[in-house]
């Protein structure tokens, strides 16, 4: 099992769009996937609950069954969508589970600040430190001709990580969470230019697999 972390302490940067999407993409490669709602607002799992039958499935656990339903369903990737204000021993301990940080960091000068202290604090931690966790940026609801875009590409170019991507602001994420899908559970004539955004993290996650199964 390949463990995810999608996180940031800020609400509204994007992690449930990311977990959602990273999970749509991969059961439709025929992969078995999980999604543990950690967030007190649950959005996943709504997601999971308005998910029509027919298309590629994915399962959903919570914190207080997780378990017994890792166990049961044995998936090959678990993707945990992290609470807001997550920090701490909290923090520490997903930290310790995973094998892969995904941050995504949406275009506001609130979620910079917010996303700073929490590499900050990220950077302190034992597996981060020695190298033997991956970290990595996604820029999230990107519009790349705005203002806003070009704060966001200065605010991470300091940064001594990998930013994978920008993923772009679009109503048919907004359109497809609604629906319980992905953007890769719709048709190449209406998804195809948001696809072209997640070749680099897919690439990324495909190399840290590898890699793990090199290490067994």
């Amino acid at each position: 099992m390949f463990t995810v972390v999608v996180a940031n302490p800020k609400g509204g940067a994007g992690k449930t769009t990311v977990a959602t999407n990273l999970a749509g993409y991969l059961a439709g490669k025929h992969q078995r996937v999980m999604i543990l709602d950690m967030d007190r607002q649950r959005s996943a799992t709504r997601w999971l609950a308005r998910r029509p039958r027919g298309f590629p499935e994915v399962r959903g656990a919570l914190p207080d069954a997780e378990g017994s339903a890792i166990r049961d369903y044995r998936p090959q990737w678990l993707i945990i969508d992290a609470p807001a204000a997550l920090h701490g021993a909290a923090l520490a301990e997903l930290v310790r589970r995973a094998d892969a940080v995904l941050v995504p960091v949406s275009t506001s000068t609130f979620d910079f600040e917010a996303t700073a202290d929490f590499l900050a604090e990220l950077a302190t931690l034992k597996p981060v430190k020695e190298g033997r966790r991956a970290l990595a940026i996604v820029g999230s609801r990107v519009d790349g001709r705005t203002v806003a875009a070009a704060d966001l590409d200065a605010f991470l170019a300091p940064l001594a990580l990998d930013v994978l991507t920008h993923i772009r602001d679009s109503q048919l994420y907004v359109h497809a969470a609604r629906e319980g899908l992905s953007v890769f559970d719709q048709p190449r004539s209406r998804a195809e230019e948001l696809w072209a955004d997640w070749p680099p993290v897919l690439h990324w996650l495909q190399r840290l697999v590898s890699t793990k199964a090199a290490h067994r």
